[in-house]
């Protein structure tokens, strides 16, 4: 069965974030939609324009495999505002299924929406005061139960291939990692 994940961005994402779990995933060869929760057209962080392949409300009604969140500022408030989203976000929850974010997601996108509770999470270091419990504040990538978090930017390709590995096995990370010439431990 096809593996399916949703990215959703946000006019002020974190680009590098976004854009290295397309670029993982899609390597391997996994369908990846990523959806705008503004217009089709983005403007990321760093004043990238990106163009979505489709808008969050018209990936309501889908089941994927994995939600996963870019950070950035504006962007994760902009996410965070997405009601579209958080509903998808927390239907992943109720489901059990997968769902990730990095930088400022963790702090800014899941934990007002109660999709932290009861699990432990990074993310970037000016957020950690906001996380309800930073005991794992330095680790780069954290997954508990259905959801995984990571730090930031220099983090995004450990969190991509982190996600890689929980979705389709340890030896299609290591596969895609060689291929990206990227060293794994």
């Amino acid at each position: 069965m096809e593996k399916k994940v949703l990215v959703p961005l946000a006019d002020g994402i974190e680009m590098i974030e976004a854009l290295s779990i397309v670029d993982v995933f899609r390597r391997a060869g996994v369908r990846v939609d990523t959806a705008s929760v503004n217009e089709k057209i983005i403007t990321s962080s760093h004043n990238v324009r990106i163009e979505a392949d489709r808008l969050i409300e018209e990936c309501i009604a889908e089941d994927y495999d994995l939600v996963a969140l870019p950070g950035g500022i504006p962007g994760a408030e902009n996410l965070q505002s997405s009601k579209p989203l958080i509903e998808i976000l927390k239907r992943q929850n109720t489901q059990g299924k997968l769902y990730a974010a990095i930088c400022a997601s963790p702090a800014v996108v899941l934990q007002p929406h109660g999709l932290l509770e009861g699990k432990r999470a990074t993310c970037h270091p000016l957020f950690i005061a906001d996380l309800a419990g930073n005991e794992c504040a330095e680790v780069k990538v954290v997954r508990d139960k259905n959801c995984v978090t990571s730090r930031g930017a220099g983090t995004a390709v450990d969190f991509a291939l982190e996600l890689l590995a929980i979705l389709m096995g340890e030896e299609k990370k290591r596969e895609v990692a060689a291929g990206m010439v990227v060293e794994i431990s």
